[in-house]
């Protein structure tokens, strides 16, 4: 297959930092304004919030996320990336194997992020690159100590990386950084990612569109990133009961709050990994819940917790059937807690505000601050005890 959009692996031995450069990348191309999407091929349970949330509780989080590696999750994972409609940054995990050739040979561009201490490894990852026919872009070590060179520049970018610790952004000031952001923002926009952008936002389902990151720009100037308090006022500036279409970067919780708001009208978001506009899932109430996802039921006095996780990795969005997920209290509210496609959520979210319950927040782990606690963002709500922003405490 020729693919006509990059897709750039990230890999690596374990503990190398990976996950750090991918989320620096991301956000170094975000600040530039390179369209893109960045995807976790791995089933290790990590996503940005595991940069940006607190130590104790992520790695928590983390563990409780963690899948393993299975034909499914490979065939599930490689469809997402041969549908793609944006350049994608791939995260491959630490431990490849054989069987993941296939899921490899979905990307086009390769990064290595390798050990000094780890020569086996290179040789695998070396050689997984060369098998999967990838194209080097650069070929790096990891190093906690010392400073970040540049060896070689051409053909591809070598050299060591330094400063690449969870929640330091050391690592955006470095030379090789700089020149490997400069490197895959050339190789995206040579893909005229932005004539995309704009094909895309026409290609809506409906009159009104909201990009999120141009609506955030428009509406404050006082912050890089949408915040719970923006969540409101952000609203109210919105038609209500309104055919809605959302495209871009937000949290778990705006996503949330503007289904809500658009009350049972037609909702459409854009997915990157399924060729663009969906709708919410299909999903309805049942006692009896499909074995794709496992739903653990807590109650507490104000309110409901559903706990989600995947058997098999990662959910498929075509689904035959709808979903069956259970019935909860209608004077609680309700909380998600668990790594939720926005597809899903947004389904669970119009199921359960349309079942009638009192308010509802999804679980938000950026926003985790304290040990043994985590946080959900309040981003519906029938009853005055609760307002759209609030925080609410689950204990862990």
């Amino acid at each position: 297959m020729v693919y006509t959009l990059p897709a750039v692996l990230i890999g690596g031995p374990p503990h190398a930092g990976k996950s750090v450069l991918l989320y620096n990348l991301t956000h170094a191309l975000y600040e530039r304004g390179v369209r893109h999407h960045a995807i976790r091929a791995c089933p290790d349970g990590e996503g940005n919030w595991f940069q940006e949330g607190d130590p104790e509780i992520v790695s928590i989080i983390r563990d409780s996320n963690k899948s393993k590696w299975t034909g499914e999750f490979i065939a599930r994972m490689s469809s997402d990336l041969e549908h793609r409609c944006l350049p994608f940054l791939v995260d491959m995990g630490g431990e490849p194997r054989t069987n993941e050739l296939a899921l490899f040979r979905q990307c086009t561009h390769a990064i290595l992020l390798l050990r000094a201490d780890k020569p086996d490894a290179t040789r695998l990852w070396h050689t997984m690159v060369t098998e999967a026919d990838l194209l080097p872009l650069a070929d790096l070590y990891s190093s906690r100590e010392g400073l970040a060179t540049i060896t070689e520049q051409t053909p591809i970018l070598k050299g060591t990386m330094t400063g690449l610790e969870r929640q330091s952004r050391t690592v955006r000031e470095s030379p090789v950084f700089l020149q490997l952001v400069d490197r895959i923002a050339a190789l995206f926009d040579s893909y005229a990612a932005q004539d995309m952008h704009r094909i895309f936002l026409r290609q809506a389902q409906t009159e009104l569109v909201l990009d999120l990151p141009d609506a955030l720009r428009s509406y404050t100037t006082t912050s890089t990133q949408w915040q719970p308090e923006h969540l409101a006022p952000f609203l109210a500036s919105i038609p209500k009961d309104v055919q809605l279409s959302v495209h871009g970067r937000g949290p778990n919780w705006l996503y949330a709050a503007l289904i809500a708001h658009a009350g049972q009208r037609p909702f459409y978001l854009f997915d990157p990994k399924l060729s663009g506009w969906i709708q919410p899932l299909r999903v309805r109430l049942d006692a009896e819940t499909s074995n794709e996802v496992t739903v653990t039921k807590h109650e507490t006095p104000d309110a409901t917790i559903l706990s989600f996780s995947f058997p098999f990795g990662r959910l498929e969005y075509f689904q035959p059937d709808p979903l069956a997920f259970p019935s909860v209290a209608l004077e609680r509210g309700l909380i998600f807690d668990g790594p939720l496609p926005y597809w899903l959520l947004t389904a669970l979210v119009r199921l359960y505000q349309d079942a009638g319950v009192a308010w509802i927040a999804p679980h938000h782990a950026q926003q985790n601050g304290e040990p043994h606690q985590k946080t959900a963002i309040v981003s519906y709500s029938r009853v005055k005890t609760r307002r759209i922003g609030d925080f609410i405490t689950i204990a862990v």
